[in-house]
């Protein structure tokens, strides 16, 4: 056997072990939380209960507020810190980030969307836009190109999938 002979076999084994290991490692990618789970009873109970005319009184004030990449008041907002600031007033603590606040609270099927609810939009199953739900068919956001703004849910999904509904607080 040459030297040459066992070096480039190596490098071939080698290559498959490589292959094999990035196959494997990508099946452990993020996953995105089923949307259609019924929350028991007894979690949803457990939410913090916030006054809906004061949820939406917190929305309309920050109708016509600049998108800011980051931001999180009057002057400029991005989509998660909306619902972060809006819930922060009525004392329900989110996370700053769409997709942490996407583990927040209990999934919601979308025949049971209601005033309050997060909505998230994404690509692959990952949320990279979230949105208040002020209906079951509308919503309120924060959009890159327009600022914080009322629209369609359904409407809003033919240009980003939504990927998953979440419960924070329960209205009275």
């Amino acid at each position: 056997m040459r030297l040459g002979d066992s070096t480039g076999s190596i490098v071939r084994n080698s290559f498959w072990i490589v292959a094999l290991g990035m196959a494997v490692l990508a099946g452990c990618g993020l996953r995105a939380v089923p949307m259609y789970r019924d929350p028991s009873p007894t979690v949803e109970a457990s939410l913090p209960v916030v006054e809906r005319d004061g949820l939406l009184s917190e929305l309309s004030l920050y109708q016509g507020t600049p998108y800011r990449e980051g931001g999180n008041s009057l002057s400029g907002i991005d989509c998660s810190g909306l619902a972060r600031a809006v819930y922060g007033v009525l004392g329900v603590d989110l996370y700053r980030r769409t997709i942490d606040q996407y583990g927040q609270g209990v999934p919601v099927s979308r025949r049971d969307v209601g005033t309050g609810d997060l909505l998230f939009f994404g690509r692959g199953g990952i949320p990279t836009h979230v949105g208040i739900a002020v209906s079951g068919s509308q919503m309120t956001h924060s959009s890159s190109s327009r600022g914080v703004i009322v629209d369609g849910i359904d409407e809003f999904s033919e240009s980003m999938k939504l990927i998953g509904i979440r419960r924070v607080a329960r209205l009275r």
